[in-house]
C-alpha cells in the first residue's frame, strides 16, 4: 500500500468523484491518461476504487481514499508549489473560473504575466457565491489565504470574485473565464495588458488590430 503513495495517487484521491472517467480525472490532476489509467488501475486491485461499465469510477473504500487524502494535504500544506497552486482548485470539486490577469495568462498559455512577484502572487479566480464559505474552509484547510477582492496578502494567496454563475472553458487543466470574456477585460486595462492583447490577436484571430511590439 505504502509504495504505491506517489503525487498521481495523491492527486487523484483529492479531486476523485463517483462517476469520474479516466478523463475526467486526468484532466483536473494535471497527469497524462496513461499514468492515471496506470494508477486508477492499483487503486481498484487495493480495493479502494472499483469500475463499473458505462458508469465510471466509484469509490469502494472511502476511509481508505480519506486517508491519502489526508497525507495529500499535508503535503500540500508544507509547501504550495505555484504549479500545484493552480491545480489546487480542482481538488475543492466545487465550480470555478480563473479570471483577469490569470485568465488573460492561460489563454496567452503563460506568455503574459503582469502584477506578480515572490514576494505577493495573487491568483485572481471565480466562485459561485453560494460556495463561498466552503472555499474560505477550503484555502484554510490548506492553510493558503484568500481574500474576496482586493490585491492584499503575501506569497501565493488568492482572490476570490462572488458570483451568481458564470461561464466557464476548460484550458490546460483548469476552469478559465471564456475568451471573448477575457479580451473584453484586458481591452478595458489597455494600458497594461496591451502587449497581451496583440498576443491573443495574433494567437485566435481576433481582428483587434491591436499594435504593442
Amino acid at each position: 500500500m505504502l509504495d504505491m503513495i506517489n503525487k498521481h495517487v495523491a492527486k487523484i484521491a483529492l479531486v476523485l468523484k463517483d462517476g469520474d472517467s479516466i478523463l475526467s480525472v486526468s484532466k483536473r490532476t494535471g497527469s497524462s491518461y496513461g499514468w492515471t489509467h496506470r494508477w486508477i488501475k492499483s487503486l481498484e486491485e487495493i480495493g479502494a476504487v472499483e469500475r463499473e461499465g458505462g458508469t465510471g469510477i466509484r469509490i469502494k473504500d472511502e476511509e481508505l481514499i480519506d486517508g491519502v487524502r489526508g497525507l495529500a494535504r499535508s503535503f500540500l500544506r508544507r509547501k504550495l508549489q505555484l504549479k500545484d497552486a493552480y491545480l489546487l482548485p480542482n481538488f475543492s470539486r466545487m465550480k470555478y473560473a480563473f479570471t483577469k490577469t490569470d485568465a488573460v495568462f492561460f489563454w496567452t498559455k503563460d506568455g503574459y504575466q503582469i502584477g506578480r512577484s515572490r514576494e505577493s502572487y495573487p491568483i485572481f479566480i471565480k466562485v459561485l457565491e453560494d460556495d463561498l464559505d466552503d472555499w474560505k474552509s477550503f484555502f484554510e484547510e490548506y492553510s493558503v489565504d484568500c481574500e474576496v477582492g482586493g490585491k492584499g496578502g503575501s506569497g501565493i494567496h488568492y482572490v476570490l470574485f462572488p458570483c451568481e454563475d458564470f461561464e466557464t472553458e476548460w484550458l490546460d487543466n483548469a476552469s478559465v473565464a471564456p475568451l471573448e470574456e477575457t479580451v473584453k477585460w484586458a481591452m478595458e486595462h489597455k494600458p497594461n495588458f496591451q502587449p497581451a492583447l496583440e498576443m491573443l490577436d495574433e494567437m485566435y484571430d481576433l481582428g483587434l488590430e491591436v499594435e504593442y511590439s
